[in-house]
């Protein structure tokens, strides 16, 4: 597993000009680029991607709230739909 590069991930705003679909996407392909592959790395990463109120959004769930990579998609999906 190499260090993810932090440039390298994208942002995400949660701007209704800004896709979760693809954001998530995105994301994956940085993961899969740098061998983070099982869902526990994945969101272990994920927050630093986060900018602005999506990360306030995300900083105030209750602890235990996102416990799969699965959940955070459908959430993240959900909140903030194409």
């Amino acid at each position: 597993m190499k260090n993810i590069i932090v440039i390298t991930l994208i942002d995400f705003h949660g701007l209704a000009s800004e896709g979760p679909y693809t954001f998530m996407f995105e994301f994956v392909v940085v993961c899969i680029i740098y061998d983070y592959t099982s869902n526990e790395h994945k969101i272990k990463v994920f927050p630093s991607t986060l900018k602005d109120a999506t990360l306030c959004s995300f900083m105030s769930l209750e602890g235990g709230n996102i416990t799969t990579w699965a959940q955070m998609k459908q959430d993240i999906n959900k909140k903030y739909k194409d």
